[in-house]
């Protein structure tokens, strides 16, 4: 095996196919031609999960979820998705997990899907969409009607941490493709652990099926509860594997379950779904009978109420109108992005780690997201000209030291790489002092054209100058209440006044099956959701015209502070950061601050602005403590407090109780100054909770973006520790 630990090691056989180095063995059947391997993938995987059949049987708007061990080249999902099209209604949609070890470069997947034409363009548009860092964890990857989760780590480790440790929201595979490296290569795979998480991922009577009957797999399988049955194999092999999971047990919990609400609550992790429908006929011991064919089918006669048009409600609003749900949008401006998401650019960041941990994890994972999202959403609204992220002290190059090594171990250089001044200013079109990282797929946005485009769904009803003020629980869901009568505010979305006071229509009523608060600091004025803990910053952008030697800029840079290219002439950098201010009138010491920080950046470009008028914009921007999104459903925090109050005296004891959750109410906020790159990601997350969708991170960052985390942590430290 190579020193590179982390991806395949791929020999490429004369005859043009991938052999594994570390295992020794085969990505597919070679015995005449690489189309072989691709026949034997539809006969072993597909038909012998029946899949054909089940595909023609789901109602309208279904949704199928395969589980697979072993990525590998792709063959599999892309043999899957190829048959989806062919045979599935149109409004069906299909989640297909993948767990991978070894994942292959780009490189080598593009060489090795390069011998079956017969798979594109689809093959083209796993490609494109490719992690360019293929870093431990979960990428989700969407390609219209279908949904790739594709999670890096060991096969079994990989399946656990998409556990929640929930009977209702773990159980949702239908089918499983059991593939990778045969038993005898590779038997650290076939363990019985991994058929435990397998079991525990899967719905009552999902299916299997894999190309080798070795003993250690059918003890296995038996063991975690799968039927088995033996048949013909592909080609040469005499025999094969298939089955269907005939017992299922409740789920292991091996630590506290705040993070879920109690079945008893009606908790809203599937609120508008139907119910899966049952099983016709007993399972016979070693039939082969695809488990609840059907998939899950979502209501079309429910809403979900989304408070706030700014990026986070955008791109919530999106998400959930992606997957078939009816969404309003209620926005108390005249126009999506009114508040802080409204500035005349946006940059796509994030602060990159060589460490693992929430805050690094969840940057990487998002940005990786984000790239991918506004390329394929809002390529009119996203401009990708790269961005410098600049070491303007010691301490910045010696983390950006240890990120470049770390990205250069990864060869993830289509991510990020390390420059220096001399190239960094050949990029930016500007000498530069300094070097840095250079991530050439990200750049800039245009933040009210994004949240507008985003909007614009068959699904999405967007409702502007209306501001919710009260929010009651009814039996059936949710009652939205506008400003009281004899009120209304100031335009507060315009610092300088451009606009006029707007008008608020009094005593209005909506109601909603589900309701999202996506109202940044606004959260606090709900009854529901004031316990978060948000900050409020207040962050001026400043913004000047072109000059003869800004206008060369050709890329976004970021330091102390941060300057984009011009746009309609002119460029807009900064921003200040005034924690806990939340007044959005425009001040000129907060101009000359941006200025002072782009002095030390670029101080010629600095003068040039400092000679004409300046313009800008004031907005407060809310954070978290741990600067972390919070994103998922809203405790009853009296009954969270009550359930978990032990903790107080033992905060690592295990607590197998879940607490009261507030009936189908979600929030999506938090995001700091980071919300363009946040958000998709976090709306992803979101959405899962409502749909019943497996997570598009690991639990751990599931739990780490929750938004009763906090008060868990205030009860832990409580005296007695």
């Amino acid at each position: 095996m190579s020193k590179d630990k982390l991806h395949a090691d791929i020999e490429w056989r004369d005859d043009g196919q991938p052999l594994s180095r570390a295992f020794d063995d085969i990505y597919f059947s070679s015995s005449s031609s690489p189309q072989e391997g691709l026949e034997e993938s539809r006969y072993v995987f597909l038909q012998q999960n029946r899949l054909p059949e089940r595909w023609a049987e789901l109602p309208k708007g279904a949704v199928f979820t395969i589980g697979e061990t072993g990525f590998g080249t792709g063959l599999n999902f892309l043999a899957a998705w190829q048959l989806w099209l062919d045979t599935a209604p149109t409004s069906a949609r299909l989640h297909f997990i993948s767990v991978e070890k070894y994942p292959l470069h780009s490189a080598d997947l593009q060489r090795a899907l390069d011998l079956w034409p017969q798979l594109q363009p689809l093959a083209g548009q796993l490609l494109r969409d490719y992690p360019p860092l293929l870093a431990a964890g979960v990428h989700r990857l969407h390609f219209e009607r279908i949904c790739l989760t594709l999670v890096i780590g060991e096969a079994s480790a990989a399946l656990r941490s998409l556990c929640l440790e929930d009977e209702r929201s773990d159980r949702l595979v239908d089918a499983w493709f059991l593939d990778g490296f045969a038993p005898a290569k590779n038997p650290a795979m076939w363990t019985p652990e991994l058929f435990g998480n397998m079991a525990a991922l899967s719905k009552p009577g999902a299916t299997f099926a894999t190309f080798t009957c070795a003993g250690l797999v059918k003890r296995g399988l038996k063991d975690a509860g799968f039927g088995l049955e033996k048949v013909p194999g592909y080609g040469r092999k005499r025999e094969m594997l298939r089955g269907v999971l005939e017992k299922t047990g409740p789920a292991e919990i091996t630590s506290t379950p705040w993070h879920l609400p109690d079945s008893e609550s009606d908790r809203g992790q599937r609120p508008l779904l139907q119910p899966v429908p049952p099983l016709v006929g007993a399972v016979r011991p070693g039939a082969v009978r695809p488990g609840a064919a059907a998939g899950r089918e979502p209501s079309s006669q429910q809403t979900i109420a989304v408070i706030g048009a700014g990026i986070s409600g955008a791109t919530a609003a999106r998400a959930l109108a992606e997957r078939g749900r009816k969404v309003r949008v209620f926005e108390q401006g005249p126009e999506p992005g009114s508040g802080a998401s409204g500035n005349d650019q946006g940059i796509l960041y994030a602060k990159l780690s060589p460490k693992p941990g929430p805050n690094g994890d969840f940057n990487l994972h998002a940005l990786l997201f984000a790239l991918r999202y506004y390329r394929n959403y809002c390529a009119d609204a996203a401009h990708f000209c790269g961005l410098l992220q600049l070491a303007q002290s010691d301490k910045e190059r010696e983390l950006q030291r240890q990120v470049a090594a770390w990205l250069d171990f990864h060869r993830a250089g289509e991510l990020a790489r390390a420059v220096d001044a001399v190239e960094a200013g050949r990029i930016a079109g500007l000498p530069l002092d300094f070097g840095g990282l250079y991530f050439p797929s990200a750049g800039w946005l245009e933040p009210q054209k994004v949240c507008a485009t985003l909007l614009r769904h068959e699904n999405i009803e967007l409702h502007c100058n209306t501001a919710i003020e009260e929010l009651q629980q009814r039996e059936n869901g949710w009652l939205l209440k506008t400003c009281r009568s004899g009120r209304s505010r100031p335009d507060r979305s315009r610092p300088d006044r451009s606009r006029p006071d707007r008008s608020y229509i009094d005593n209005e009523e909506f109601s909603a099956d589900a309701v999202v608060v996506c109202t940044a600091n606004g959260m606090t004025q709900f009854a529901q959701t004031s316990p978060l803990p948000l900050r409020p910053i207040r962050g001026q952008v400043s913004s000047a015209a072109a000059g003869q030697q800004s206008q060369k800029l050709e890329t976004v840079l970021c330091g102390e502070g941060y300057l984009a290219p011009a746009f309609h002439g002119r460029h807009t950098f900064g921003a200040t950061f005034k924690l806990k201010e939340t007044q959005t009138e425009l001040r000129e010491s907060e101009h000359r601050e941006n200025l002072a920080n782009l002095a030390e950046l670029l101080p010629q470009i600095a003068g040039e602005f400092s000679t004409g008028p300046m313009q800008g914009r004031a907005a407060v921007r809310a954070a978290t403590p741990d600067y972390l999104p919070v994103t998922g459903p809203v405790p009853d925090w009296e009954s969270l407090n009550n359930t978990y109050a032990a903790l107080g005296k033992n905060r690592k004891q295990l607590i197998a109780q879940t607490a009261d959750y507030q009936r189908n109410l979600f929030v999506l906020g938090g995001l700091g100054s980071r919300g363009f790159t946040y958000a998709p990601l976090t709306a992803e997350v979101l959405t899962a909770w409502l749909c019943g969708e497996v997570m598009p991170v690991s639990c751990d960052l599931v739990k780490a973006l929750h938004p009763a985390r906090f008060a868990i942590r205030a009860l832990g430290k409580k005296k007695g520790n």
